[in-house]
């Protein structure tokens, strides 16, 4: 189970698909079926297998059926299910409402599976924090080749498409008459590349700090950080970049106050790796690199910082994100309670707002808590806060908590595509309290 587990949160971003029916330029009436789709769908059948060959009495030992976070994901994902009957696209809203399910299946499947403990446990979930790590790393190292060398090759098995800096649609930062490539790694947008990568950051940080590893394995993971932190940065996503201020900000108040305690008798950590990462100075590296990287790459940063800059595709993009609030809104104010039906946000703006307009024009809210309202009304919205909130508390990875945050009210995909669905989800589970990963 650990190995299929490893594997699966390996080849996460992995756009591999076969499609049911596909519609030009237009990824959110597309009914298609990914290969770690059903790689999930097989860790929890046998995660189930699994959790019934234990013994009754050991049920209590599955903190996510002790917690209210249970029905209120089961009340969640019923009402998914129950917004297909006033969904117009039900077959897409099918769809939505079965990646939702899954989604909090694996979390469930992943929390659950640290019941069982002992030191194979212990390796077993840092095997499985390790083979994330390497996936990200890959992707970074894709998107940092894609920015260098402003080009991005297309592969059917990986599920990559080709992208153009010179094409109308490809995500560029358009600096006078010159359009710089994004990084998109081998993900669908470089927005998704990033906040991927904002995650594995937080792994990173994670690792480094707090699990016991030899000198070779701090400076090799040390090695990747910088990697990961690279591709973020050519991703050019904002909300990627706002959230790993967040993830730093947080460091420095955590190193500070750690410093605090320490200086007023609190028994100081005694592996040398662990004190040496726990120093400011691997912050101070990082802030050193990032302001290279910026300096170097200055006209790019101010065009997509500076709300004054001049160039069009910034300006249509800030545009965009207000009309996108706006068109939410305006969904929201006519089915408030009910919504438009999962899975089925764009068709409706198709529908009731701008029903002219090309395919490739509509784009879901860039706020997730909009978007599950739209969707499912005010009581979906109500359900998934309260998920959020339990899913939060239960965790004790805060830095992983604000991370999300950032990027469920600056952006869609967690919501909106099938990865960043499984991401969250099988993530949030990796990372409960009681998984043993201290």
């Amino acid at each position: 189970m650990k190995l299929l587990l490893a594997v699966f949160f390996f080849l996460l971003p992995l756009q591999t698909r076969y499609f049911f029916r596909e519609v030009s330029l237009y990824e959110y009436g597309t009914l298609s079926v990914f290969l770690v789709e059903i790689l999930g769908w097989v860790i929890i059948l046998l995660g189930l297998i699994k959790i019934q060959g234990i013994k009754i009495h050991e049920y209590k030992n599955i903190k996510i059926l002790r917690s209210p976070l249970f029905l209120y994901s089961c009340i969640f994902i019923f009402l998914g299910f129950t917004s297909i009957a006033w969904a117009p696209d039900k077959v897409a809203a099918l769809q939505a409402a079965v990646r939702l399910f899954e989604g909090v299946l694996l979390y469930c499947i992943v929390q659950s599976l640290a019941f069982a403990r002992g030191a194979t446990q212990k390796l077993s979930f840092n095997w499985v924090a390790y083979a994330f790590f390497a996936g990200a790393m890959l992707q970074a190292v894709l998107g940092i080749y894609q920015f260098l060398t402003q080009s991005a090759f297309a592969s059917t098995i990986l599920g990559m498409a080709l992208h153009d800096p010179i094409a109308a649609g490809t995500s560029v930062v358009e600096f006078a008459d010159e359009r710089w490539l994004r990084a998109y790694g081998g993900l669908p947008h470089p927005n998704v590349l990033g906040g991927y990568l904002v995650v594995a950051l937080a792994f990173a940080l994670y690792l480094i700090r707090r699990v016991n590893i030899s000198k070779p394995q701090y400076y090799l993971l040390l090695t990747t950080y910088f990697l990961l932190l690279t591709g973020i940065f050519f991703s050019f996503s904002r909300a990627a970049w706002l959230a790993t201020i967040g993830l730093l900000s947080y460091w420095v108040i955590k190193l500070l106050w750690q410093k605090q305690r320490h200086s007023e008798g609190a028994q100081r950590p005694k592996n040398p790796v662990q004190k040496e990462t726990g120093s400011l100075a691997t912050l101070g590296m990082t802030v050193l690199y990032v302001a290279i990287l910026a300096f170097v790459f200055r006209p790019l940063v101010a065009t997509r910082v500076m709300s004054t800059s001049g160039s069009r595709l910034e300006a249509k993009s800030r545009v965009e994100r207000v009309e996108g609030m706006r068109e939410s809104w305006q969904l929201i104010k006519k089915q408030p309670v009910l919504g438009v039906g999962i899975g089925n946000y764009t068709q409706a703006v198709a529908r009731e707002v701008r029903p002219d307009d090309p395919l490739y024009t509509y784009q879901p809210a860039h706020n997730v808590f909009l978007l599950v309202w739209a969707e499912l009304g005010l009581a979906g919205l109500a359900l998934f806060v309260a998920v959020l909130y339990f899913i939060f508390k239960q965790s004790k990875f805060y830095i992983l908590h604000f991370t999300f945050l950032i990027l469920l009210l600056f952006d869609h995909y967690l919501w909106s595509l099938p990865f960043g669905t499984l991401l969250f989800w099988s993530v949030m589970g990796m990372l409960q309290s009681d998984t043993p990963l201290e």
